[in-house]
């Protein structure tokens, strides 16, 4: 089942990749000038085709993963 999770630091390889096979939506609160790190992790994982990753400079700053299409 996808969810939103919300994380304040970088994760692991395994970890993202649970994630990601989820089909999870993820937010790196704080953490907005890591989005091209995060970025490279996903495309690394083999899912960057199927997600994408934007950066958000505002009151709540970070970097959010979403699937390109949300899982039903």
């Amino acid at each position: 089942m996808a969810r939103s999770v919300t994380y304040r630091a970088l994760i692991e390889d395994p970890q993202m990749l649970v994630h990601l096979e989820q089909g999870d939506s993820l937010f790196f609160e704080g953490l907005w000038r890591e989005w091209q790190t995060i970025e490279r992790q996903v495309d690394r994982l083999g899912f960057g085709d199927k997600y994408i990753v934007t950066q958000r400079k505002s009151k709540r700053s970070g970097t959010r993963v979403n699937p390109v299409s949300p899982s039903d």
